[in-house]
C-alpha cells in the first residue's frame, strides 16, 4: 500500500469529512470508489452517453427529442 499526502482548501476537507460520516468509510474509500467509478470503460469510452449507451431504445428517444426541440 502507498500513502500520498495532498493539500486541500477548506470546503473541500469539509465535503470529505462529511462524506466519510455519511458514508461510514475512511478517505481512502472514498478516494477508491471516485477512480473506480471516473474508469468505468463506458464513461471513458461514451463519455456523452455515458450510462445509457446500453439502453438503445432510450438513446433513440433522447436523439428524438433532441431534434425534436431542436427545430
Amino acid at each position: 500500500m502507498q500513502k500520498i499526502e495532498i493539500e486541500l482548501d477548506q470546503e473541500t476537507f469539509n465535503k470529505i469529512e462529511q462524506l466519510t460520516k455519511t458514508h461510514h468509510c475512511e478517505v481512502a474509500d472514498l478516494i477508491k470508489a471516485m477512480i473506480e467509478q471516473l474508469t468505468k470503460p463506458e464513461l471513458i469510452n461514451n463519455s456523452f452517453i455515458g450510462e445509457w449507451s446500453n439502453d438503445a431504445e432510450l438513446v433513440d428517444k433522447m436523439v428524438e427529442d433532441i431534434l425534436h426541440h431542436r427545430s
